[in-house]
């Protein structure tokens, strides 16, 4: 029997996260020349934003990005985000199991922490906020907003890290019923299909 260890996934974690951190920060045209920041703030940022698939487009990529750093973009998807997106942060969101309330609890806890988070630190309005946390945590990520300082996009790549399967957790009930909707039981279908040939073939007799 094996299961995975949270010690080499935290390390994986910090691998792929550096790895991209690197290339973000080295590479030409990888961030806006006018992000404003630090620089290792700015390509740590990027970095998480693209393994968490969230990607705002914000900062990152600029309009000048080489052909080195499209060939990265790939290379760190292919190699990172699958591992990225399911144990890295199946093991960082754990502890929404220590939050009362299924996945409602967790999910209200996160999207008040990304309010209070956002509007004391960027600025935001209540609204703006809470569509930022919703947006970043459903990996939707628009771009139309965004952090604007060091500390903000440090916040924002971590909260994201913590959060993105607990927000995405609270759209299992609304995917529970709309798949309940288009499920057909196959043995009223089939009962239906025989009602239906029984009375073709009552018709071909009279």
């Amino acid at each position: 029997m094996s299961q995975l260890s949270a010690a080499r996934i935290i390390m994986v974690a910090y691998a792929l996260a550096t790895i991209g951190t690197l290339g973000f920060h080295f590479i030409d045209g990888m961030i806006a020349e006018d992000a404003g920041g630090n620089p290792w703030i700015n390509a740590f940022y990027c970095s998480v934003i693209t393994l968490t698939t969230v990607g705002y487009g914000d900062i990152c990529p600029s309009d000048k990005m080489s052909h080195a750093g499209r060939i990265f973009i790939i290379a760190l998807s292919f190699c990172g985000l699958d591992m990225f997106c399911g144990p890295i942060t199946d093991l960082s969101s754990s502890w929404k199991e220590r939050i009362p309330g299924g996945i409602i609890g967790p999910g209200i806890f996160a999207l008040a922490s990304g309010i209070v988070l956002f509007t004391y630190f960027e600025g935001m309005s209540i609204i703006d906020a809470a569509y930022f946390t919703i947006i970043t945590g459903t990996t939707v990520g628009y771009g139309d907003l965004g952090p604007k300082t060091d500390f903000g996009r440090l916040a924002t790549a971590l909260f994201a890290i913590l959060v993105v399967n607990v927000i995405g957790g609270m759209l299992e009930p609304a995917k529970k019923y709309l798949s309940d909707l288009c499920v057909v039981s196959i043995e009223r279908t089939e009962s239906k299909l025989a009602s239906d040939t029984k009375k073709t073939r009552k018709k071909k007799k009279n």
